[in-house]
């Protein structure tokens, strides 16, 4: 679980895995050893990335599905249209889904 959002939030940043391992002081292939779910970061790494990336550690540890500033750094990378287009098809998704249940 780690693996696989702390590379979906690297990504957001724009990061690479030696960016990220330049950042911590620590390896690329420790970053990649995180990634692909073989070891895990330590607790002071956890923190680190957590600060850096201002995501929560109850997300980037997989016990809370919601990302409070997901859409915060999505949106950043959007022009004004995009953003309007994107809020248009979230509410056609949220009214198709209040009409199949």
């Amino acid at each position: 679980m780690i693996g696989d959002r702390l590379k979906d939030i690297r990504s957001d940043f724009g990061d690479t895995q030696q960016k990220l391992a330049d950042k911590l002081n620590v390896s690329r292939y420790t970053v990649q050893s995180w990634e692909q779910g073989k070891s895990s970061p330590s607790n002071e790494m956890l923190v680190k990335i957590c600060r850096m990336y201002n995501v929560s550690s109850d997300f980037l540890l997989g016990l809370s599905d919601a990302d409070p500033v997901f859409f915060t750094r999505r949106e950043q990378k959007l022009n004004q249209e995009n953003l309007k287009i994107l809020r248009k098809f979230e509410d056609f998704l949220i009214n198709e889904q209040s009409n199949n249940q």
